[in-house]
């Protein structure tokens, strides 16, 4: 251990109160003990303002917290809505386009279908989707 090492362990030592050996005057007559003791003092002083009663704030994290989570519900509730009113506009333009040009009787013709066989399809997806989330 060099000399300079072993000085700041025993200034240490000593600031904190612990067992120290008596060092020789020598060390404790030098430059660097005086500067090193000199930083820890003021560094010890820097350090009791921490240990005062200044950061005593009552913060309420859950309420924080629950309005965060409101935030975000709030705007994912806006942006589905919007997702939603843009695919039913799409629908519905793309429903009059094709009773504009293939006529009413397909149109309605294809509705029928699709009625009929959206059941068939939408429920075993939602059955294979809750089965998939459950494991």
């Amino acid at each position: 251990m060099r000399d300079s090492d072993k000085i700041k362990n025993t200034i240490i030592d000593e600031f904190y109160n612990e067992e120290h050996e008596n060092n020789d005057k020598n060390a404790k007559c030098s430059d660097e003990y005086r500067d090193f003791k000199s930083k820890l003092n003021s560094v010890g002083e820097k350090m009791d303002l921490l240990n005062e009663d200044i950061f005593d704030f009552d913060i309420d994290t859950l309420s924080i917290i629950e309005q965060g989570e409101y935030i975000r519900e709030n705007s994912k509730n806006k942006k589905e809505f919007i997702m939603f009113i843009l695919s039913a506009t799409i629908i519905l333009s793309l429903c009059a386009i094709v009773a504009l040009k293939m006529g009413p009787r397909i149109f309605i013709i294809s509705q029928i279908i699709i009625v009929t066989l959206t059941p068939w399809i939408i429920i075993p997806a939602i059955a294979i989707k809750k089965r998939g989330s459950e494991v």
